[in-house]
């Protein structure tokens, strides 16, 4: 028998499963597939038919009387047929011979309303008519006056159509699939039909002119599973990730298939993939258009998980090894520029253009190579403070790529602490969490300032055991600690200087406890005034310098831009 397997036609045996007709065919355990019966038994139930004519469509809207039946009946002879007479009541299609019963009994008809006639009371010269008015009138036909239905769409046509213009076609209006036609299901033992379709993904082209909104989709999406969190009759979304600043790009009427995310106002960073068409909104910016798969976007409920493949896929290369990222993105059809360290074994931390939709096929993409031990290591404490954690994975880019970048706000020999630019707007929400009274700040400490301190949004890292200040140089209530750093800081500060760019990656521990922090008793903590150097003191920043490297930090689609400065 025959099936269709996301678009294409397949040969299968009487009795295939789902299970074994998808093998090879992309989709993720658990997550839904759609199955749907063939058009022809769909069409039996459809109440809406489409009447094609030189100057366009209107649709008709037939009940379930005998006339109605007899409509869809004599379709065929319907189809060639022009427009006999036209007057300020009828418009009248035919004629055509039918077994319709006479009667010669007047009726009410209103605007719009659909009915036969009988010519003469002779059922051999049976006409289609098309009230154009409330009037009366007796016309032959027994049943009702021998209505069968009404116009209920492109009626502005009626007024279009003259004497002579014929019926094209009439076809059936699929509106909406029940569930005994179509259906959702994971159940891989669901014996399949003959002509029976089968959509096992959602697949989007994306819209280049949209690269902020795509990288935002690319995200979310980026395991190739999307769970679909929100559900209502015009659209499906997910709103896993909200918390980003987008910018407005390409925006256009939201047709059926469409994806868009929004870039402004309440839910900004949410997916929409639309089952009914919407007009354009500056707040939504189109991210591409579902090519396979819509009746899994129409179907799914609430919080089920669907497989996603976008086109392009996402090439992001950063966190690979030089040689990792030559391969990878020679597959994806793009050459790699190797800067930096450009042995095999460096570690890419940047990648020159970032944003997948401004890569273009057989482009050059630089990679930025550094030596794996200048990757700094960060152990997060995301039960402590979750959204401290959070605020540094979006000030840093971790939130959406494996290797993020600081930029060092301020450092000077003998200090017992570095920090790093942060973003106070983002920060002025930051309510206090975890910190670091009782136990004292420990070197290789990592915190933010909470918004209790005028600073608010600095990060930094303790290089020094201290009672009274933390990582930022703030006290215990105007810090909140978000782990540590577990690699070498002797390595971090060699020859830094304010302005430098700082790597950093995370490092969990699976399915362990956090480390413990240094005990007090075991290790006394010495002063941290007293290894500052009596001979140097810190210069201070000025309100200029400051202002100039808090701006530093500009964003793009709410990613931070703390990079290298581009060499002459």
């Amino acid at each position: 028998m025959q099936i269709r397997l996301n678009g294409r036609g397949v040969e299968v045996a009487e009795g295939t499963t789902l299970g074994d007709a998808m093998k090879g065919e992309p989709h993720l355990e658990g997550t839904l597939v759609a199955l749907t019966r063939p058009a022809s038994s769909i069409q039996k139930g459809t109440p809406e038919f489409e009447v094609v004519t030189p100057k366009g469509a209107f649709v008709i809207r037939i009940d379930d009387s005998e006339n109605g039946r007899k409509f869809r009946d004599i379709i065929p002879q319907l189809i060639g047929a022009n427009i006999r007479w036209k007057s300020s009541k009828l418009m009248a299609y035919g004629s055509f011979p039918s077994d319709i019963e006479v009667s010669r009994e007047a009726n009410e008809y209103s605007r719009y309303d659909c009915f036969f006639s009988l010519g003469g009371f002779d059922n051999n010269s049976t006409y289609v008519m098309i009230s154009r008015i409330d009037h009366s009138g007796a016309y032959g036909a027994a049943g009702n006056g021998g209505r069968f239905g009404r116009v209920t769409r492109g009626r502005f046509l009626l007024d279009r159509l003259d004497e002579g213009d014929s019926i094209l076609d009439i076809r059936p209006v699929v509106l909406e699939l029940s569930e005994t036609d179509a259906f959702v299901t994971d159940d891989m033992s669901t014996v399949l039909e003959n002509e029976m379709s089968v959509d096992t993904y959602v697949g989007v082209d994306l819209e280049r002119a949209s690269p902020i909104a795509c990288e935002q989709f690319l995200v979310v999406a980026g395991d190739g599973r999307l769970r679909m969190t929100d559900r209502t009759e015009t659209y499906m979304a997910n709103s896993q990730r909200m918390d980003v600043t987008l910018v407005p790009e390409k925006v256009a009427v939201r047709e059926i298939g469409d994806v868009t995310v929004r870039n402004s106002g309440s839910g900004t960073g949410r997916l929409y993939f639309y089952r009914e068409r919407r007009q354009l909104s500056p707040n939504h910016s189109l991210v591409g258009k579902v090519m396979n798969g819509q009746e899994l976007v129409r179907m799914a409920p609430q919080d089920s998980e669907l497989t996603v493949r976008p086109n392009p896929a996402r090439i992001m290369s950063i966190g690979m090894t030089q040689a990792q990222a030559g391969e990878f993105l020679a597959a994806a059809g793009v050459v790699q520029k190797r800067t930096g360290l450009t042995g095999d074994d460096a570690v890419v931390a940047e990648q020159d253009p970032e944003l997948t939709m401004e890569i273009m096929p057989g482009s050059v993409v630089e990679t930025f190579g550094i030596h794996r031990d200048k990757v700094v290591l960060w152990e997060p404490d995301d039960e402590g403070s979750p959204t401290t954690t959070h605020y540094i994975r979006k000030m840093t880019g971790l939130d959406h790529k494996p290797v993020g970048t600081m930029k060092v706000f301020f450092t000077f020999e003998g200090m017992p602490m570095i920090t790093f630019v942060g973003n106070p707007s983002e920060a002025s929400v930051l309510l206090p969490e975890k910190n670091f009274s009782g136990e004292g700040s420990f070197r290789g400490q990592l915190a933010v300032t909470n918004m209790s301190r005028p600073s608010r949004g600095s990060i930094g890292i303790r290089l020094e055991d201290s009672e009274e200040f933390g990582p930022t140089g703030e006290e215990a209530y105007g810090t909140n600690v978000a782990g540590r750093i577990v690699s070498d800081l002797e390595l971090l500060m060699k020859d830094i200087k304010d302005g430098d760019i700082v790597h950093l990656r995370e490092q969990r521990k699976a399915g362990a406890p956090q480390a413990e922090k240094p005990s007090v008793e075991a290790a006394p903590r010495k002063k941290a005034a007293a290894k500052r150097p009596a001979a140097k003191k810190a210069p201070v920043k000025k309100a200029e310098d400051r202002k100039a490297d808090e701006s530093a930090v500009k964003k793009k689609g709410g990613r931070p831009r703390a990079k290298r400065p581009k060499q002459e």
